[in-house]
């Protein structure tokens, strides 16, 4: 892999991504999650799975034209299957370590077990605490979105002893309440808050962790990882996201080199 400098350009990513970025606390690479030598690329046995993948909403119904709409963001994509080569086949031992942690906006528990081999899994609502896009129609307005935890369970006979149930640290509750970035603040359509990101991030991992987000949009999944001690590996699909993910990235990483130097 070679590592270049971020440019502003309209392409397609070329076959195995382009790494824009590269330290020792992150990687970012412009590329297609889909792609297997790019998935290759990811080291094996992380330490969790992050990601917000494009679900088919839609985002731009009632929201700011400045966003374009985010590809794959039609419905056609298949993500539970794109995602299992993310945690890893059957009959392989290779992705996400065993037993370590999935989160996935979007979806639910049950569109996700199967295809990434979850033992325990709970459905979490993220409450946003303010009104986001939608049917302008329709009279509610959504305040929030839902997405699944889940244990990754290699063996098929594991899951079916129940493998994976109790895995929670410490018991917490099912809403996760953190207000979204502010209207004209944000810099990415569907752009998660750092610390709801580093909220996940540190109940699900340890300091020196990798954690991988392969939708990883404008890197908050990254930047929360950073600042939480943990080492990422993001890809994105967008070139103007993916720069704009090492920018961020970036800036996390000085912030940790200072905060250490405390």
């Amino acid at each position: 892999m070679t590592v270049t400098e971020p440019l502003a350009l309209p392409l397609t990513p070329p076959p195995g991504g382009e790494v824009l970025h590269h330290s020792s606390r992150a990687t970012v690479i412009w590329g297609d999650c889909r792609d297997t030598q790019v998935i290759a690329q990811v080291p094996n046995g992380y330490g969790l799975l992050c990601t917000d993948p494009p679900y088919g909403v839609r985002f731009n119904s009632g929201r700011s034209d400045r966003f374009t709409e985010i590809p794959g963001d039609d419905g056609s994509v298949d993500w539970p299957n794109v995602l299992a080569d993310w945690v890893g086949r059957i009959g392989t031992t290779r992705g996400l370590a065993p037993s370590r942690h999935v989160y996935v906006f979007g979806y639910r528990p049950d569109q996700l077990a199967g295809p990434l081999r979850l033992g325990g899994t709970a459905e979490l609502i993220w409450d946003k605490q303010d009104l986001g896009s939608g049917d302008l129609s329709s009279p509610w307005g959504p305040g929030h979105e839902t997405f699944t935890f889940g244990v990754h369970v290699k063996r098929a006979s594991d899951r079916g002893k129940g493998a994976g149930a109790l895995s929670a640290r410490l018991r917490r509750g099912s809403i996760l309440r953190y207000p979204r970035p502010g209207r004209g603040r944000a810099r990415h359509s569907n752009e998660k808050p750092v610390p709801l990101m580093a909220d996940l991030i540190e109940s699900s991992t340890v300091r020196g962790d990798l954690v991988v987000d392969p939708c990883a949009g404008s890197g908050s999944t990254g930047v929360a990882a950073v600042l939480s001690g943990r080492h990422c590996f993001l890809v994105e699909l967008t070139r103007a996201d993916a720069e704009l993910a090492v920018e961020r990235v970036q800036a996390a990483e000085h912030l940790a080199k200072q905060m250490e130097a405390l």
